[in-house]
């Protein structure tokens, strides 16, 4: 019997704040790791002010009963995050951060110059050719944005121990879900993840390129007055719209992936995030031609009482990630 370890995933945007705490014991030497949920909790307000975020992440860390030794772990999303897959030509690690730095300062939509990088080389076949670039992941996050949030939480007593950004976190959130374990690898995944008044779109798989593509909507808000309105249909409309812009938008992404990398066939859609459940993404995939699922990431941890599917998904992936 191993030694158990507590971590800790948090997810933050403009009206809530989402974390999950989770215990893992390896079984054995060399044996795969069990993990238990312990608590999901979320906290809502207006989180767009420090102060607001601040307040909110204390409380949210009593709720999650977390403790001095836990290892906490956070992903930045916005504006000021960038992530890409491309090829290069594989390089000492000190000459590989400068190298990747002048390649993205073509396409990162904030200065390169003032933001911090990490990068992982991604498995290749046994006959990839060896003169060919080898495919890196490649995240990125303006400095000023990355030192505010991890100011913020250390603050709230929350030291983070791994930081990721949002596009990757969505992906590991899939690939680590029930549904990601079950999906052919030569199949090209789309993943919505539905923020607040933010959809961001990953487009992954074995065999096919990593792309993410953010929208700025409030359809998060939409459904949650909505919600609110309990039958009298107030909101109704405002869903309806956000679905049809982001149905169009959805399909003006795939359209330019298929036509700029090689991907396999798309049969499904797969939606993360607070509302994940909520009925309006399935007329979406109807509309669309897509089969819609939810992530089970809790699945793949010990529950005693699973979280709704797709809400806590992020919080799940990323404690696992501190580890």
């Amino acid at each position: 019997m191993g030694k158990k370890q507590t971590f800790v995933g948090f997810e933050l945007d403009a009206v809530s704040i989402r974390g999950a705490r989770l215990s893992m014991e390896q079984r054995g030497k060399g044996g795969q790791p069990e993990w238990r949920l312990l608590t999901a909790e979320e906290v809502t307000g207006d989180l767009f002010e420090d102060a607001q975020a601040l307040v909110a992440l204390k409380k949210l860390k009593e709720k999650l009963g977390v403790q001095t030794g836990d290892r906490v772990s956070i992903c930045l999303g916005g504006k000021a995050v960038y992530a890409v897959q491309m090829d290069v030509r594989r390089l000492p690690d000190n000459e590989m951060a400068g190298m990747l730095k002048l390649e993205l300062r073509k396409s990162m939509p904030f200065e390169a110059s003032a933001a911090s990088f990490d990068y992982q080389f991604l498995p290749v076949g046994e006959d990839h050719p060896k003169d060919a670039g080898i495919p890196v992941m490649v995240s990125a996050a303006a400095n000023s944005f990355l030192n505010r949030y991890v100011s913020l939480y250390d603050r709230a007593g929350l030291r983070p121990y791994h930081v990721d950004v949002l596009p990757i976190s969505i992906a590991n959130a899939f690939w680590a879900s029930k549904a990601g374990a079950a999906a052919k690898p030569e199949d090209t995944h789309l993943i919505l993840h539905v923020g607040s008044d933010v959809c961001t779109l990953v487009i992954d798989g074995g065999k096919s390129p990593f792309f993410t593509r953010s929208f700025s909507f409030n359809i998060g808000q939409a459904i949650g007055s909505a919600g609110a309105a309990g039958e009298g249909g107030a909101g109704i409309p405002d869903i309806l719209l956000q679905m049809n812009v982001l149905s169009s938008e959805i399909t003006k992404s795939v359209t330019y992936y298929k036509n700029t990398y090689q991907g396999g066939a798309v049969s499904t859609i797969t939606v993360m995030g607070n509302h994940a459940s909520h009925p309006a993404f399935d007329a979406l995939g109807q509309k669309m031609g897509y089969e819609v699922q939810t992530v089970e990431t809790a699945g793949a941890v010990l529950a005693v009482k699973p979280p709704e599917a797709g809400k806590y998904d992020l919080a799940v992936t990323l404690a696992m990630q501190a580890a």
